[in-house]
C-alpha cells in the first residue's frame, strides 16, 4: 500500500485505540484478591476484575503512591460485565469502602489504605466515578511477586464467588515449575479459612461448595479440578477425614444449554 496522508492518519488512530483497549489477561495477586474481600461477594470481587482491565490503561510508573488516581467508567459495560443492576453495584462499591489495606515496611512504618475511598454515580448518567490510591491500582495490574494470570473473560461468567476464588488459586497452582506437581492439600480449616466458611464436617463443605464449583468450573473454564478426600484411621470407628488433594486439570468447556 502507498503510505497517504489518509492512511498513515488512520493507523496511527487505530494504533493508539490498541494501546487503550483494556486485556483480557491482567496479572493479579491472588491472596491480595482473597484477602481484600472478606464477605463471598461476587459483585465486589468482579468489579476489582473489570478494574484491573481499566487501571491497564494508565501510565502509573511516574504517580506516587500515596496520590490519587480517578476514573471515569462507562457505567453500562461495568453493569454488564458485574452482571447486575445500579443498586447492586453501589452496595458492592460500598463494601469495598469498609475493606482497608495495612502496609508495613523495614522501618516499621505502619501505613493504612482504604481499596476504595470514593465512587460517585449519578442517575440518568452513564458515568460511575471512582478513586483509588496509586498504591492500591498498582498492586491490582501489576504485582511482581506471587502472581497470577486470570482470564478477565472467565470471570465475568461465573455465577459464584468461590468459583472466583477458587479460579484463581487454580492458576496460582498451574503456575508452579514444571518438575512441581500441579496439586494442593488443604485440611478443613483450611478450605473453611480459604472460602470464608465455616463447616464443621467435610460432607457438608464438599456438598456446598466443592461440587457445586467444580461443576460451574467445569462448564465455563479452560481450567478446573478433580479432586481426592483423604482419610485416617483414629482408634476404632469410622475413618476421619485428614484433608483433600486437588489437583489442576485443564478443561474443555462445555457451557449448559437452557
Amino acid at each position: 500500500m502507498i503510505p497517504t496522508k489518509a492512511n498513515t492518519k488512520k493507523f496511527l488512530e487505530e494504533r493508539r485505540a490498541a494501546k487503550k483497549k483494556p486485556k483480557v489477561h491482567q496479572k493479579i495477586e491472588n491472596t491480595f484478591i482473597e484477602n481484600a474481600i472478606k464477605k463471598p461477594n461476587i459483585h465486589a470481587l468482579k468489579t476489582i476484575y473489570y478494574l484491573s482491565t481499566v487501571l491497564d490503561t494508565i501510565d502509573m510508573s511516574k504517580m506516587q503512591d500515596d496520590k490519587i488516581v480517578g476514573l471515569k467508567i462507562d457505567k453500562r459495560e461495568m453493569l454488564k460485565f458485574i452482571d447486575t443492576t445500579a443498586p447492586t453495584l453501589v452496595k458492592a462499591t460500598k463494601e469495598m469502602q469498609e475493606t482497608s489495606i495495612t502496609f508495613y515496611d523495614d522501618d516499621g512504618v505502619i501505613e493504612g489504605m482504604s481499596l476504595l475511598p470514593r465512587f460517585r454515580l449519578v442517575p440518568n448518567r452513564n458515568i460511575i466515578e471512582l478513586d483509588l490510591y496509586v498504591r492500591v491500582a498498582k498492586m491490582i495490574i501489576d504485582v511482581k511477586r506471587n502472581y497470577t494470570l486470570i482470564n478477565i473473560k472467565e470471570i465475568a461468567m461465573l455465577k459464584k464467588p468461590h468459583s472466583i476464588r477458587m479460579l484463581s488459586l487454580l492458576n496460582r497452582i498451574s503456575s508452579y515449575g514444571k518438575d512441581i506437581p500441579k496439586r494442593k492439600k488443604m485440611t478443613l480449616d483450611e478450605l473453611n479459612a480459604f472460602f470464608g466458611v465455616n463447616y464443621k464436617k467435610w460432607n457438608m463443605l464438599e456438598k456446598s461448595i466443592l461440587k457445586p464449583v467444580k461443576e460451574e468450573l467445569d462448564s465455563i473454564s479452560k481450567l478446573s479440578f478433580i479432586y481426592e478426600p483423604n482419610f485416617e484411621i483414629l482408634g476404632r470407628g469410622r475413618p476421619s477425614f485428614k484433608d483433600v488433594t486437588i489437583d489442576v486439570i485443564t478443561n474443555n468447556p462445555q457451557p449448559k444449554l437452557f
